[in-house]
């Protein structure tokens, strides 16, 4: 019987691997989807982060506003109190007796209970601190001073004595903060105004105070040198006595314009929005897109 011998075994070409264009080809396509999916992945990377700042910035401010709110609602609303309603070139100043909890300074024992507090929201400056509280400097701080009845400043124009050194750090992302009131002018209207209530005037006629915040997460900050705080506070602009108080009409049936509805707010968005906004407020690009800022009307009665 024959024996049949293949022809295949004795083939060369049927045993040679892979030419030098053809790995090249292959490490080309390896290195650009590795590229593309570095690319991605940085990409994601940085919305997650740039989210993850945004909703802390939102959380910093809810808290900051559900605070307000229960302190205002226990405000001893009384001409004959003091309570002083700041409104500086900068951030403005609240400060008022309240009938929320609050803790003594000096003079009293720790045990014993506190009927009242004086409340104040500051961001003080680091010529109002004390050097052993710079840290306070810039950032938010609430104080609770705690008080006996005796205490409360019941003759308007009485300042009781404090001093914010003895707050404590309400919010380290929260660097601005405006505000405007908002007054009953008859049955049927109201009016937004940049004046602040005085003791024995104008108060009875305070529906709501409308407050505004600037926020700035912690991350971003360290961007952003001490002697900058000055110009990006001022690069969102005050609501002042210049402003035109903005009267609505509770029998109006068309929508208030933005500016009527968001005083501050409006102002702040277009200066947030401006191209020209990382170079008004002194700070780089990339703090100047991190600033957030929010608002809340924060009713009395």
């Amino acid at each position: 019987m024959p024996h049949s011998t293949s022809t295949a075994a004795s083939n060369p070409l049927s045993r040679r691997g892979f030419t030098l264009v053809e790995v090249l080809v292959a490490t080309s396509v390896l290195t650009l989807m590795v590229l593309m999916l570095t690319a991605l992945m940085n990409s994601a990377s940085l919305t997650i982060t740039a989210g993850n700042r945004h909703l802390a910035a939102d959380d910093q401010a809810r808290q900051v506003f559900d605070r307000m709110q229960v302190d205002f609602a226990r405000m001893l609303k009384r001409n004959d109190v003091y309570f002083n309603f700041g409104k500086p070139t900068g951030n403005d100043t609240f400060s008022f007796f309240s009938e929320s909890p609050g803790y003594f300074t000096s003079g009293t024992s720790s045990s014993a209970e506190s009927n009242s507090s004086l409340i104040s929201y500051e961001i003080p400056l680091p010529s109002q601190l004390t050097p052993t509280t710079q840290n306070l400097a810039n950032n938010l701080c609430r104080l609770g001073q705690g008080n006996q009845w005796t205490d409360i400043a019941f003759v308007p124009g009485t300042t009781p004595a404090y001093s914010i050194s003895n707050g404590h750090l309400l919010s380290n992302a929260i660097f601005r903060m405006e505000s405007a009131f908002l007054y009953r002018t008859s049955d049927t209207t109201l009016q937004i105004s940049s004046a602040a209530p005085t003791p024995g005037s104008n108060f009875q006629n305070l529906e709501a105070i409308i407050v505004a915040l600037g926020v700035l997460d912690s991350d971003s900050q360290k961007l952003v040198p001490a002697s900058a705080y000055t110009t990006l506070v001022a690069a969102l602009p005050d609501y002042t006595a210049a402003t035109t108080p903005t009267t609505i009409s509770l029998n109006t049936p068309s929508t208030p314009s933005a500016s009527a509805i968001d005083p501050i707010l409006s102002s702040w968005r277009a200066a947030i929005n401006s191209p020209t906004f990382a170079q008004t407020a002194g700070i780089p690009d990339a703090a100047a897109r991190q600033v957030r800022v929010y608002q809340r009307i924060i009713y009395l009665q």
